[in-house]
């Protein structure tokens, strides 16, 4: 571990310092070393810390905390993102409160585009087919999935995400030495293989309630929009549904039987403006601008691979992973140019989850058509 990376874990660790403090000191200071070893006359002049604040950032941090810390990381296999580092996802410090410190478990490369999806933690049947449909269908399209790995629709969203070949993200309310709830801890380690478990909080760090309000703005600052699946009105998923609109997401729903209280949440954002989604091509459709700009963003050279897919099922019908083999390329982003050309109507998926291109009618069929329509026209004339 970098002494820098160690600067940032020590300004973290330091008590009543918050991520909107550390980027106010940010706006001043090179970096977390400048800020640990400024002295209190040249921190009280900024004027933009409290006593306690300025208190606990001059007593120094412990760095016998901070070893501790890097060597639990180091035990359970994982690693350290830092504000500064170019592998921090963009899309989460355009947020006002970004976490500064990320402990990572898995792989967070290639995340985007990303969706988030929360719920109750008690469903109903329908509840959670939906939920796990949704993401399993998103994921198939390269889609990623992000929430929190509680009980109920979070936890089938993400084995609905497992099932697709895109990435599924769990942001804990805990270290990531502490898995919660316990029953997850088989589909912690198929995240991590898979995607990622992250947290700002430090090894050690208890599920405590107060803990999830706070991550639930970075299941929101990892997407693009949240989908919330059964829900009450005071819950933790309304919470990320709000914080998603503060941040500019999309806030999207998924309506369900008037009868169930869990409904309420869902139907209460409808009514303020959410958009109805009953499936993942409603949730396509939103995010389809947002989707092409970070396909063509990742990949300038974009074009020529999807020409590539449809010269390659042209006459055939193909699985994601036999089109990612013929035009070298992951079936992850393979499935995003898919995604891609299927919405845009160049191909088609069929029966089994393969992919060809579409017929293009005949000219017996054009000229048949135009008859038709002559046809019609001349009776509603």
């Amino acid at each position: 571990m970098n002494s820098k990376k160690q600067a940032w874990v020590a300004l973290s660790l330091i008590p009543h310092i918050g991520p909107r403090s550390i980027l106010r000191l940010l706006e001043i200071f090179k970096g977390p070393e400048e800020i640990l070893h400024a002295t209190r006359s040249e921190l009280v002049a900024l004027n933009v810390l409290k006593q306690s604040q300025l208190k606990a950032l001059t007593s120094g941090p412990d760095m016998d905390e901070v070893d501790k810390t890097l060597k639990k990381l180091d035990s359970i296999g994982a690693d350290i993102i830092v504000l500064s580092d170019p592998e921090y996802p963009g899309i989460l410090k355009e947020i006002p409160d970004p976490p500064p410190v990320l402990y990572v478990k898995g792989d967070i490369s290639d995340i985007q585009p990303a969706m988030a999806m929360v719920g109750t933690r008690a469903p109903s049947h329908y509840g959670k087919d939906v939920a796990h449909s949704i993401a399993r269908d998103l994921s198939m399209r390269g889609i990623s999935i992000v929430s929190g790995m509680a009980r109920g629709i979070d936890t089938l969203s993400h084995t609905g995400a497992l099932k697709g070949s895109a990435k599924t993200v769990a942001v804990l309310g805990s270290g990531l030495d502490i898995i919660y709830p316990a029953e997850n801890k088989e589909l912690s380690e198929q995240i991590a293989s898979k995607g990622a478990l992250i947290s700002e909080f430090p090894p050690g760090t208890k599920p405590d309630a107060k803990n999830f309000p706070i991550r639930n703005r970075i299941i929101s600052g990892l997407s693009l929009g949240v989908v919330v699946v059964e829900a009450t009105i005071k819950s933790g998923a309304m919470i990320t549904a709000r914080l998603a609109g503060e941040q500019g997401k999309f806030c999207m729903a998924v309506p369900g039987a008037v009868t169930n209280v869990r409904s309420q949440g869902p139907h209460s954002l409808i009514r303020q403006g959410a958009t109805l989604v009953e499936n993942a091509d409603d949730i396509l459709m939103e995010i389809l601008p947002q989707v092409q700009t970070m396909v063509k963003t990742d990949d300038k050279n974009a074009e020529q691979p999807t020409n590539s897919i449809k010269d390659v099922v042209s006459g055939q019908e193909l699985t994601i992973e036999e089109i990612a083999f013929e035009i070298g390329k992951g079936v992850n982003e393979t499935s995003k140019m898919i995604t891609m050309l299927e919405l845009n109507g160049e191909i088609v998926r069929i029966k089994g989850n393969r992919f060809t291109t579409r017929s293009a009618p005949s000219k017996a069929d054009a000229k048949s058509a135009s008859g038709e329509e002559s046809a019609q026209g001349g009776k509603d004339g």
